[in-house]
């Protein structure tokens, strides 16, 4: 759908203000908001929100004025997700699961008392009551928890009662969701001091936080064991290199391989990792790099981050179903890069065409084609290709792919010797009309040398190719 005139005005009228202004515009709102007040909040924070979004992931915050819904989320944020390609997993709760659930309490399980609990933490979050805030929270947490509890137990498999509720919820997978939105939130007393001590982001698993971590654990093993794993799925999710909470894992498990540690509770952590790979593995084969080279090497970089710590931090046997699934997730990523390095030489192909020039058109030396002009298009996509294949190498050798990438490098690498020689040579032409055209294929070849070779060289080119046809002229 076109994006109307009044969004357009409003995206660029807002589009002056830095980080910090659109967050504070962000809070104003949301409190007028949940203060009942008449302004167009939803179109304002619609176009507000996507540009804090990749700031708020990166530091791993949610900005704005938290609602009774977010408040609701807090103790299972850790978890939530924003798509679920595939079936439900311990571990994971998709965010679209959010509102069925809470409509659903508020319509059935909870119709009086989630509208008063959700007032009161409205009230004390406009009065700026800190304590009455937290007071609130815990009793939305405790009442919610045993609402959902107590509503799943009615639904017993097989009954009219269960197909009714996913039917209402939206499938079995959300009523999964909903159970372990009501385990995190059973314990979330447990997990107060320990969410709130956490850094954001935390570059390395130190001594202090495994203890944290370890601590958490044995309190919640006490108290509910079936929460008990998510002390390390909650420390992960703030971790720079997740696979590090296998060094509690071990000692929890008491053992250092991965045949043994999948058969416990806290193989959750593993799961995730793997999952994680696998998700990247089905990136990287849907998108072409071709078309966005970005979001093909972020998810090749966190494979390769995994599969490498995974090894690093757990004894993995080939007999294991976790090795099995590693393996298969290597051999597959190292498939698609291959299949992308022998279309790679091909794109540059076509955005610098060559053509033969002997008597009959075949056998004679190969010259830049400039019986037609450049096209934008082929010369995008072969910069995109070159991006993606310089980046690409840094993840070679632990991606198992090197032998495919150093072919792919070496056949560009000898077309981009050729291209630029011989072009130099036809701006040295008489014909003016030649010059012009192998001026713009120029530009062309010295924007590829930039990404796969070095700015130096392309600087060199263009200025080698600015004194061929000077001398033309002169």
């Amino acid at each position: 759908m076109a994006e109307s005139r009044t969004i357009r005005q409003l995206r660029q009228a807002l589009s002056t203000l830095s980080s910090a202004e659109t967050e504070k515009l962000i809070n104003a709102l949301e409190r007028d908001k949940l203060a009942g007040g008449n302004l167009p909040h939803d179109l304002i924070l619609g176009v507000l929100r996507p540009r804090l979004q990749a700031e708020d992931d990166s530091k791993k915050k949610r900005g704005g004025a938290p609602t009774p819904v977010r408040h609701l989320c807090w103790p299972f944020e850790e978890l939530l997700v924003n798509q679920r390609p595939g079936p439900k997993h311990r571990g994971r709760v998709a965010r679209t699961s959010i509102m069925p659930v809470w409509n659903w309490l508020a319509t059935e399980r909870l119709p009086d008392t989630l509208e008063d609990i959700s007032q009161r933490i409205v009230d004390h979050t406009l009065a700026k009551d800190a304590a009455g805030l937290a007071a609130a929270t815990e009793v939305l947490h405790a009442t919610c928890a045993q609402a959902i509890q107590e509503g799943i137990a009615k639904a017993s498999p097989g009954s009219k009662t269960k197909r009714l509720l996913v039917e209402q919820l939206g499938g079995e997978e959300v009523l999964e969701d909903a159970r372990e939105m009501a385990l995190l939130l059973e314990v979330a007393p447990l997990l107060s001091d320990f969410k709130r001590g956490m850094p954001k982001n935390i570059a390395e698993l130190t001594p202090d936080l495994a203890t944290q971590v370890r601590d958490l654990f044995d309190e919640l093993a006490a108290a509910q064991p079936d929460a008990a794993p998510y002390a390390a799925v909650i420390a992960m999710r703030h971790i720079q290199k997740p696979w590090q909470m296998f060094r509690i894992v071990k000692g929890v498990a008491h053992t250092n391989t991965d045949v043994l540690i999948s058969r416990t509770d806290i193989s959750i952590v593993g799961e995730l990792l793997l999952l994680d790979m696998e998700e990247a593995v089905d990136c990287m084969e849907n998108v072409d790099p071709a078309e966005d080279p970005d979001p093909v090497l972020e998810k090749l970089k966190l494979f390769t981050q995994i599969s490498r710590g995974i090894t690093e931090e757990i004894g993995v046997r080939r007999d294991g179903a976790w090795a099995t699934r590693l393996m298969s997730a290597r051999g597959a990523v190292s498939e698609i890069i291959r299949e992308r390095m022998d279309r790679a030489p091909a794109r540059i192909v076509k955005a610098l065409p060559m053509r033969s020039t002997g008597r009959f058109g075949r056998g004679g030396p190969s010259r830049p084609d400039l019986t037609r002009e450049v096209d934008q298009q082929a010369v995008e996509g072969a910069n995109r290709t070159v991006k993606f294949l310089e980046g690409a190498r840094r993840y070679a050798q632990a991606g198992s792919f090197v032998g495919a990438i150093n072919t792919a490098v070496t056949e560009i690498d000898n077309y981009l010797d050729d291209y630029e020689r011989t072009i130099l040579d036809e701006l040295r032409s008489d014909d003016a009309a030649i010059r012009d055209r192998g001026e713009a294929f120029l530009d062309a070849v010295a924007g590829l040398v930039q990404v796969f070779r070095t700015p130096d060289e392309a600087a060199l080119l263009r200025k080698r190719g600015m004194l061929a046809k000077d001398s033309a002229i002169a």
